[in-house]
């Protein structure tokens, strides 16, 4: 799916304030780059054009029970159109929701 490099996220219109990152996918991790910080997980790659990236553990204690239903979801990343350096994705929580969309633009490879 996605090769190994470093890419940055163009997200859609509707979506343009979304803080922009970039990340960079070697094999099997995914480095997240935003304010002069990263954070490293690991990543599935499937044939059928979808990315899933490894879960945070939060800590359930204080949070409501909309927030723990909602924690629970496990978002993923489908790709509409792939090229050589453009990967048009939309970021999902499950097949009919939707949390964004854009392009990922490879912006150098490994």
């Amino acid at each position: 799916m996605l090769p190994n490099g470093k890419y940055k996220v163009e997200f859609d219109k509707q979506f343009e304030l979304y803080p922009k990152f970039e990340f960079q996918i070697l094999n099997d991790s995914i480095t997240f780059y935003e304010n002069y910080s990263f954070v490293t997980r690991k990543i599935e790659k499937n044939k059928d054009c979808s990315l899933i990236i490894e879960k945070e553990i939060i800590d359930e204690t204080d949070l409501t029970e909309l927030q723990k239903m909602l924690n629970r979801q496990h978002p993923f990343y489908t790709f509409k159109t792939i090229s050589d350096s453009r990967f048009d994705f939309i970021y999902r929580v499950d097949l009919h929701v939707m949390i964004n969309s854009g392009k990922f633009v490879l912006i150098e490879t490994e």
